[in-house]
């Protein structure tokens, strides 16, 4: 999984320098969206468990898990070896698929992690009334 968002990095970015856009930034925020979205269906179901507490802790847990991963990627790709790294070892491999290719990652993360979020919410919290049950406890 490691080599693939690298990979994925390294095109996005390659791309956005080519049109004189931050390349490095907006790299950055593209792998973190694509995390943020396949991680949703394990977050929401965590969070859909302790449903009944305030609303305004639930809004700080998923203020706190966009928080988590864009702070986690800007950490990575911002440091300057691993940065040299994946640069070094995606520079020379030749570009299996074109450039849109890359960019309909996002959108088939967006439908894979919220589709399975909505499937698993239906299928196993409402099929055993599981919701709020950390707070029921």
């Amino acid at each position: 999984m490691k080599k693939i968002e690298e990979n994925i990095f390294y095109r996005i970015y390659v791309i956005y320098l080519a049109r004189d856009y931050p390349a490095k930034f907006v790299s950055s925020l593209y792998i973190a969206f694509i995390y943020i979205f396949l991680f949703a269906p394990v977050y929401g179901l965590c969070v859909d468990l302790i449903h009944g507490v305030d609303k305004l802790i639930i809004k700080f847990l998923y203020a706190f898990y966009f928080l988590l991963i864009l702070i986690r990627i800007f950490i990575k790709y911002y440091n300057k070896v691993i940065l040299t790294n994946v640069f070094k070892e995606n520079k020379n491999k030749k570009i299996i698929f074109p450039n849109w290719c890359y960019f309909l990652i996002l959108p088939l993360s967006m439908i894979f992690g919220i589709g399975l979020y909505i499937l698993l919410s239906q299928s196993i919290m409402q099929k055993f009334n599981l919701e709020g049950y950390l707070y029921n406890l």
